[in-house]
């Protein structure tokens, strides 16, 4: 266990970002709390075996595909499990990333 921060590079805008993990997060029922420092904001979850820290970042320049005139926000999630056991965190990942795939659940 310990301390690993994972980062997902998300072709989503940050407020489509913390509304599907909010969502996720509820269909769960796992505690939770948020809070917003500037641009970023950052949510702690409770998990059995430890806690999670999701840091939702808004990347700084939006990617403009060729001949694409209003571009497309980007978001850098950062997840940082702090004593979480492997299956717990595969068990994470694993909704998170179809809560993705569906865009957004």
């Amino acid at each position: 266990m310990g301390e690993k921060t994972i980062q997902w590079n998300l072709g989503f805008p940050p407020d489509e970002v913390i509304a599907g993990l909010e969502k996720l997060l509820a269909g769960a029922a796992v505690v939770y709390t948020r809070e917003e420092r500037g641009t970023e904001v950052c949510v702690r979850v409770s998990l059995a075996s430890g806690s999670l820290t999701l840091t939702v970042r808004p990347l700084l320049a939006p990617f403009r595909p060729f001949n694409f005139q209003g571009g497309i926000r980007r978001t850098l999630l950062l997840m940082t499990f702090s004593e979480v056991n492997a299956q717990e965190e595969e068990a994470f990942l694993r909704r998170l990333t179809l809560a993705f795939l569906r865009v957004g659940g």
